[in-house]
């Protein structure tokens, strides 16, 4: 919160104590008693950050990444909102979007009822509505990555799906692990495409992904990898710029097995992990294969990888840095299973979805019967 209000307040003006008064200032006239001394006053790191303005001013380099969220703070900002207030508007407004979103997606697959109340299940669940309470810019970039799944698994725009994914990078610079492992699956598997233009795909989206990481992480004064694994898992940092920070493999075994392997336990990336890996076998089951260029088959492993890699770069399970991982996995269930029970049962489910869709699904021993069955479905 505080650092975010920071980072939207230096836009206009470069003085540390400015800075530092507009921030501490503004939490006091928005925020409880209780939550302005829990800030401020709970550990000798946030007491000596709140007195101090130059060690608040070094704080903001974490932050300065998010562009977006930031930018958009400061128009919030100006607009007369309290910079605080504007903080947990926008995680606020990002979340009632993803929602209806996430509502639109499933009502695409399932009937509206069931739709309605899976989508109820989901967010209202721990890990969004936490997501929603906190001044981050995670709900935005998940809100951008689930644009970019749609429009690549429903739209079949690859080019808008990396666009949208290049802008994510903006919201959390994190995002372009994701961004590089989908240019890279589709190089090496999208094998209906001429080679050429698969070599020019990549070579345009990981330019664009990359190009956006080097602008949000060198201009804006970045701390590195070390830094940032020191501040988080071992002692947070008054004066992170000129601190000499030293990790060790001990340092990362021990954030693993203190920090994320309980985290994993208690968390629920292991259900929704376990939703396309369901999905895949009932796919299988009923004769289906799992060609790695047919999309549907494609973004989930792109995204399971994506969660893999990214708790082990950073080996904390923050469940806000997948929120679009877990909506994605959860449509791509309900997509699975209402193809199934179509097939297999004659069920109506929800809204009918084209025949090549139909197509991906259908059991290789279902015969003419089934085949003839299939034309006569429309989008």
């Amino acid at each position: 919160m505080l650092g975010y209000s920071g980072v939207a307040l230096s836009y206009e003006s470069s003085d540390p104590v400015v800075i530092h008064g507009g921030a501490y200032g503004a939490l006091r006239d928005a925020a409880p008693a209780a939550v302005v001394h829990e800030l401020t006053s709970s550990s000798p790191y946030r007491a000596e950050v709140a007195q101090d303005p130059r060690a608040f001013i070094e704080q903001l380099s974490f932050y300065r990444m998010r562009m977006v969220s930031s930018s958009l703070l400061y128009l919030l900002y100006k607009c007369g909102v309290n910079v605080v207030r504007a903080a947990s508007a926008v995680s606020a407004l990002s979340y009632v979007l993803l929602a209806l979103v996430g509502l639109s997606w499933m009502m695409r697959h399932l009937d509206p009822m069931c739709a309605v109340l899976v989508s109820s299940f989901i967010f209202l669940s721990s890990s969004f509505t936490h997501a929603a309470s906190l001044p981050t810019p995670d709900g935005l970039a998940a809100l951008i990555v689930v644009a970019a799944g749609y429009a690549f698994l429903e739209a079949g725009s690859q080019r808008l799906s990396f666009v949208l994914l290049t802008v994510a990078v903006l919201v959390r610079h994190e995002t372009a692990i994701l961004g590089l492992m989908f240019s890279a699956w589709s190089l090496l598997f999208r094998r209906a495409e001429r080679l050429r233009a698969r070599l020019a795909c990549f070579a345009a989206s990981s330019s664009a992904i990359l190009g956006a990481y080097v602008l949000v992480s060198r201009l804006n004064g970045a701390y590195g990898w070390r830094t940032l694994f020191y501040h988080t898992f071992i002692d947070p940092l008054v004066h992170p710029a000129s601190a000499l920070v030293s990790v060790g493999l001990d340092d990362y075994f021990r954030a693993v097995a203190t920090g994320l392997v309980p985290s994993v336990l208690t968390s629920s990336v292991i259900p929704y992990v376990l939703l396309p890996a369901i999905a895949f076998v009932l796919h299988v089951r009923r004769g289906g294969g799992l060609a790695l260029d047919e999309p549907w088959v494609m973004f989930p492993c792109v995204l399971l990888l994506n969660v893999m890699v990214r708790t082990l770069l950073f080996p904390a399970l923050f469940e806000r840095f997948f929120l679009a991982h877990y909506l994605i996995f959860a449509v791509l269930a309900a997509r699975t299973l209402g193809l199934g029970l179509r097939d297999v049962y004659g069920l109506d489910t929800g809204p009918r979805v084209d025949t090549r869709d139909r197509a991906m699904i259908q059991p290789a021993s279902a015969g003419a019967s089934a085949s003839s069955g299939a034309s006569g479905m429309t989008s």
